[in-house]
């Protein structure tokens, strides 16, 4: 049993047959006494450190203005975890590891329908130094909010309701000249490949990781982004991206037997950083070969749907917005 100086006291209750284990908050701590009842001994010593935490953090009135406390946020994440994050890799999963660790410190113990819009926005915006890191944790909380509303875990969906820190996307594209820089790097065939494809059809790191060599279809002079390698994020589920003029030049050296990258990402995303500073760049500026795809693309068809189509888009909106940046044709 808690000693006298702590906050609560769990004890057997016989008055209650269905729930006759009773969790109360002490006067001392919480103002006034509250008591909450359960099945299990179990559930009662679940529940305290959800109950000490709303009272710090709202004060008594939260407590008693409910019917019951409600899932704490770190029951509610254990179950994304599981259905969601489990299913990501590479950089998604480690951003995404990073940011719902944090939200846990902060939010864990606190019954997670309690949390306000603003408390959640303040914490948000606190992160970081700058307002991309901001966005970067509005996003990740932002999916979580919206699974767990959508599958009935929590009442409100707050998140509606917080306002995302403004920030202005930054782009990376490599000039002419360092692009061919990189076409003429002593490097591995595979990395050679990854800057012809990525930087001349518009792939994705990820999914060209995740593609064999069969996938580049000479002579339909197209490449093939099926199921499981296009991205999950709303748009085609698979498409055809046509070869470019660059790669058709070039089309002898996009030839090869099983995965296109051979090694693991880790391996790839290092021989890609030394391969920037062998051209004379500090780091690998990210996402630079997607967004110089998009931005040269643009300016020599002028058609957004087409460049949009290349990149996996339903919405042409989606190149000026967040990938082109304004080139001359020449």
């Amino acid at each position: 049993m808690p000693a006298k100086s702590t906050p609560y006291l769990i004890s057997y209750y016989p008055g209650h047959p269905s729930t006759p284990w009773k969790l109360e908050l002490r006067a001392s701590f919480a103002g006034k006494r509250i008591r909450r009842f359960f099945a299990t001994k179990t559930e009662a010593e679940a529940a305290v450190a959800t109950f000490v935490s709303q009272v710090k953090m709202h004060g008594s009135q939260s407590l008693t203005e409910q019917k019951s406390v409600g899932l704490p946020l770190s029951a509610v994440l254990a179950t994304f975890r599981k259905h969601k994050v489990s299913a990501m890799s590479g950089r998604h999963l480690k951003t995404a590891t990073h940011v719902y660790k944090a939200v846990e410190e902060k939010f864990g113990a606190v019954a997670i329908d309690s949390i306000t819009p603003l408390e959640l926005e303040q914490w948000i915006h606190s992160r970081g130094t700058s307002p991309t890191t901001g966005a970067r944790y509005f996003r990740y909380i932002r999916m979580f909010w919206r699974w767990a509303y959508k599958k009935q875990l929590i009442e409100r969906n707050i998140i509606e309701r917080v306002d995302s820190p403004v920030t202005k996307v930054r782009l990376n594209i490599l000039s002419p000249t360092q692009m061919q820089a990189l076409l003429t790097l002593n490097c591995p065939q595979w990395l050679r490949a990854a800057f012809l494809l990525c930087g001349f059809s518009g792939l994705r790191t990820e999914e060209l990781l995740r593609m064999n060599w069969f996938a580049v279809l000479h002579d339909e002079q197209s490449i093939h982004v099926g199921r499981g390698v296009q991205k999950n994020s709303g748009g085609w589920a698979e498409r055809y991206v046509d070869f470019t003029a660059p790669i058709k030049r070039r089309a002898d050296e996009l030839r090869g037997a099983g995965k296109i990258i051979p090694v693991l990402p880790d391996a790839f995303y290092h021989a890609r950083g030394n391969a920037a500073k062998a051209v004379g760049l500090k780091s690998w500026p990210p996402n630079c070969l997607r967004h110089s795809f998009a931005s040269y693309h643009l300016a020599l068809h002028g058609d957004a749907g087409k460049t949009g189509h290349q990149m996996g888009h339903t919405s042409s909106a989606m190149v000026y917005r967040t990938y082109a940046q304004a080139v001359c044709k020449s």
